[in-house]
């Protein structure tokens, strides 16, 4: 005894809404209210192919709005939002740190770089190519000095959102974009790696990948035909 019965051949589309409410656990000042979030939802199941698979898509809308309800016990979340703000001052301070060492090596070694291009124009009266000159840059530092300027500006904004002195959420977005740029610098210190310890695989793979590349641009094709031939024929009747 269902609510209704459906004929499936005859189904086309079922559009299925309802509403959820949530709040925003932050900081609460004395006589302040957090904010309340209302989301209006859509699931809808669209059968207009008839291929077998129902096609499904969800869509949401927020509003954003002030709480109505004055009893709030907020105790255990205001000593961990201050356990938080501590340990992102920490994590600025380290960062800060790293942000200094950093600049100083990158200037140490434009210093030398500098003392190493008069050395052979006075001595061998030759100019340093602009190749050369770039020796002594380490891309490394230049990643971390990026990578800690993210993160001192992404934390300052995250210690401001938390305490409820910036309410823009666009800047959560810059918070986002840490990861990043630490996934550069981890890259990099890889590729650093690589580079002191593998030196005969690399100049190998060096002379070797453009007819590694000629050769999977050509079976690419090939192997593509068939990827398209079995997405197409069997692409409807199966999940993955």
């Amino acid at each position: 005894s269902s609510f209704f019965n459906i004929e499936f051949y005859r189904l086309i589309q079922v559009e299925i809404s309802f509403k959820l409410k949530g709040i925003a656990l932050q900081t609460i000042h004395a006589r302040e209210l957090p904010d309340c979030y209302a989301f209006q939802n859509t699931i809808t199941f669209n059968n207009r192919a008839h291929s077998g698979k129902i096609k499904v898509y969800f869509d949401s809308d927020t509003a954003i709005q002030e709480c109505k309800d004055w009893h709030i016990f907020n105790s255990v979340l205001q000593k961990n939002t201050q356990y938080i703000l501590v340990f992102d001052g920490f994590v600025i301070l380290s960062c800060l740190a790293s942000l200094i060492l950093c600049t100083r090596s990158i200037v140490l070694a434009w210093r030398l770089q500098k003392r190493f291009v008069n050395f052979f124009l006075e001595k061998y009266k030759r100019r340093v190519c602009y190749a050369d000159r770039l020796e002594f840059l380490n891309g490394w530092y230049v990643l971390v000095i990026i990578s800690d300027v993210m993160t001192i500006i992404g934390s300052i904004l995250k210690m401001e959102i938390k305490a409820k002195v910036r309410a823009s959420y666009l800047a959560k977005m810059l918070i986002l974009l840490r990861p990043c740029f630490n996934l550069g610098t981890g890259l990099s210190q890889l590729l650093s790696w690589q580079a002191e310890a593998q030196t005969v695989l690399i100049l190998t793979m060096q002379a070797s990948l453009p007819k590694v590349l000629r050769f999977c641009c050509c079976a690419g094709m090939i192997y593509l035909g068939y990827t398209f031939c079995g997405w197409i024929v069997l692409g409807p009747y199966h999940e993955k």
